[in-house]
């Protein structure tokens, strides 16, 4: 279940010295009020929406919003509108989910220099997580290496979804007779895709 909705926050309040509340008279009253929105997950701020705010005769407590306002009060109203710097804290979300991402490539990036290392130096033991044919996925076991070739247990059993092959890697489920790989075409399929992941 996906928890998520919308705050509002405070960010800036303003007075003006020098104009005058339309209702009261009183100068220098008026109080300029902005606030920002943002969404949030989880309860976590992810990211803000947009500034709104209203004015406040601090005399007679008559609120306006912008649209409410004269030409002069609704220009200072702006001005600070566009004045009010909201916390940085409404990024929240927008800062773990890049920092996840970058994470998540780097950590990648370290995985594939691993893998690309085990299918140059083949070691008996390695799996080979492959795809037989379109949505169909298997394991292969390696089980023995010469100077050229890669000789290797074929998995009798297969998935037809990626997310399943860690299922069927058991070693009961590998054939007892191996069949050989030249080391140039085991690099070849690691390359294509064909072969997608190394386990050593």
């Amino acid at each position: 279940m996906i928890i998520y909705g919308t705050r509002i926050v405070h960010v800036k309040s303003e007075q003006s010295k020098s104009l005058t509340c339309k209702s009261c008279g009183a100068r220098g009253s008026i109080s300029y009020n902005i606030f920002r929105k943002h969404v949030h997950f989880f309860w976590i701020p992810t990211f803000p929406l947009f500034k709104k705010g209203f004015s406040q005769c601090n005399n007679c407590n008559e609120i306006l919003k912008p649209k409410k306002m004269t030409p002069q009060h609704k220009r200072e109203y702006d001005r600070v509108k566009s004045s009010s710097k909201g916390p940085i804290w409404q990024f929240s979300g927008l800062i773990l989910v890049v920092l996840l991402a970058s994470w998540l490539s780097y950590d990648h990036d370290q995985i594939s220099m691993k893998e690309f290392e085990y299918i140059q130096t083949p070691k008996r033991g390695d799996v080979y997580k492959y795809e037989i044919e379109k949505r169909n996925f298997s394991t292969m076991k390696v089980d023995s290496v010469s100077e050229d070739s890669v000789f290797v247990l074929p998995n009798e059993y297969d998935v037809n979804k990626i997310m399943g092959i860690h299922k069927i890697n058991k070693p009961d489920n590998y054939s007892d007779f191996s069949f050989g790989i030249s080391k140039s075409k085991l690099k070849e399929m690691y390359e294509s895709g064909k072969i997608f992941a190394v386990i050593r």
